[in-house]
């Protein structure tokens, strides 16, 4: 037993012995080979790269090793940089693979026959960018801008969306403005064409195109019940229009209209005093001449305040829906620049105190119509306060609320977001009779964003 293994352990030995010398003779043949190739390799580099050896050809051995490592390093270099460019050959190569097919699927299945379902996800994204990540946009992916409550209404968006894809869009402007006032807003981009109504006149000449009334062929009048602007002139009975402004707001050579903002009182009906009616030149006049030059006018109807600031050299944005009449259409017919914004509309499209006077008119921010609740209302403040330059002007003109809401909401709200009050007026709403409710009180204001 023992003798077996002192065999086997010597077998064993004799085997390890092998092993090393097998290995010590397998390492110094790969350092005579690395030897070998090493020296082949810096004198085919000294051959080609000339202009990077020394003049001096009697250099010591330490210099030729370091001109060898000078050149290792920038093969090295360029090894790295091409294969920098190879990887990007190779991005761009992946993606005119990838449009070819798309291409090739869209030829066979042309765009038209995208589904509602499939133009939806198409609109409302998310999409990735071409070119893989942005700081800008802190994503790989671009998230169209469409507010939550277009994704409450699905139903309604599959309807808004089914439409032929580089075909003329649908006459579904009524349809789009109810989804807005859903809050439904932006409403989703769409591939189709805009019907523009038959026979589009060019406009009227400015400035006479302030006071003077459109032709009916400047507005597609489809998804209206008046058909033409004689029609919206027509007296109805009270509570009967299906738009929301007066008679007098399309009648632009009417006496009313053109006195509007330009005649204190202005005969206007249930005016509780001319103290509530400001003019413009007064407003103008509480700064320095030529520092008013651009604005807002929240929910300005048919646009004639923004008319009597073009008057004075002062461009005024007008916001306004459609509501049952042409309101961006006469707008925009007048020479004006119409925003389509609803009214339960965000964050206000304008950049930080940039606009020099923001006005609203009636009812337009009334708490319980337009704005849900006292918080909203504060923050719609908050974003007036914001668009404002130092020193800009926020006219409320009319505001509607009852007496308690007066004392003890609105004047509290006005003095927390900050407003300096240049003017301020109270007096009773009594324009629906004397049956109306006694506690309706209207509020006209100036007021300022503080300069500091």
């Amino acid at each position: 037993m023992d003798t077996l293994t002192l065999a086997e352990a010597s077998n064993s030995s004799s085997r390890s012995h092998g092993t090393g010398k097998k290995r010590r003779c397998s390492d110094g043949t790969k350092i005579l080979l690395l030897f070998i190739i090493t020296n082949s390799v810096t004198t085919l580099l000294a051959i080609s790269f000339p202009n990077l050896a020394g003049d001096n050809e009697e250099e010591s051995g330490d210099s030729t090793l370091d001109f060898a490592f000078n050149v290792l390093s920038t093969s090295q270099t360029l090894a790295v940089d091409l294969h920098r460019r190879v990887e990007a050959t190779d991005a761009v190569i992946k993606r005119l693979i990838a449009n070819s097919g798309r291409l090739k699927r869209d030829a066979a299945d042309p765009p038209n026959k995208l589904t509602p379902d499939e133009e939806l996800t198409l609109a409302l994204g998310p999409h990735t960018l071409p070119f893989g990540y942005t700081r800008n946009l802190d994503s790989h992916k671009m998230y169209p801008a469409v507010g939550a409550a277009c994704h409450r209404h699905r139903d309604e968006l599959r309807k808004y969306m089914a439409y032929n894809v580089s075909g003329d869009c649908p006459s579904d402007a009524a349809f789009a403005e109810r989804l807005m006032l859903k809050g439904c807003e932006p409403l989703p981009r769409r591939r189709c064409r805009a019907q523009g109504p038959a026979g589009f006149p060019d406009p009227t000449p400015f400035p006479e195109s302030l006071w003077a009334t459109p032709p009916d062929k400047s507005v597609a009048w489809g998804s209206f019940s008046c058909k033409n602007y004689s029609c919206l002139l027509v007296d109805r009975p009270a509570g009967s229009h299906d738009h929301d402004c007066k008679i007098s707001c399309f009648d632009l050579a009417g006496e009313e209209e053109r006195r509007r903002w330009v005649v204190v009182g202005g005969k206007r009906k249930g005016a509780a005093g001319d103290d509530l009616d400001y003019d413009v030149d007064s407003v103008l006049a509480s700064k320095p001449r030529g520092t008013v030059r651009i604005g807002l006018d929240v929910g300005g109807g048919t646009g004639t305040f923004a008319a009597r600031m073009a008057e004075r050299g002062v461009t005024v944005v007008t916001t306004t829906l459609d509501l049952g009449a042409p309101f961006g259409e006469v707008v925009a017919a007048r020479g004006l620049v119409p925003l389509h914004l609803g009214a339960v509309a965000g964050r206000l499209p304008f950049f930080d105190g940039t606009l020099d006077i923001v006005h609203t008119f009636g009812a337009h921010l009334r708490l319980g119509r337009w704005v849900p609740g006292e918080e909203v209302l504060d923050a719609e403040l908050y974003d007036i306060y914001r668009v404002l330059r130092p020193g800009g002007l926020f006219w409320l003109d009319r505001f509607i609320c009852s007496g308690k809401e007066m004392a003890d909401v609105y004047g509290s709200i006005i003095e927390k977001v900050g407003f300096r009050k240049l003017r301020w007026n109270t007096g009773k709403k009594v324009d629906k009779g004397p049956k109306a409710d006694a506690d309706e009180w209207y509020i006209s204001a100036l007021l300022e964003r503080p300069m500091a």
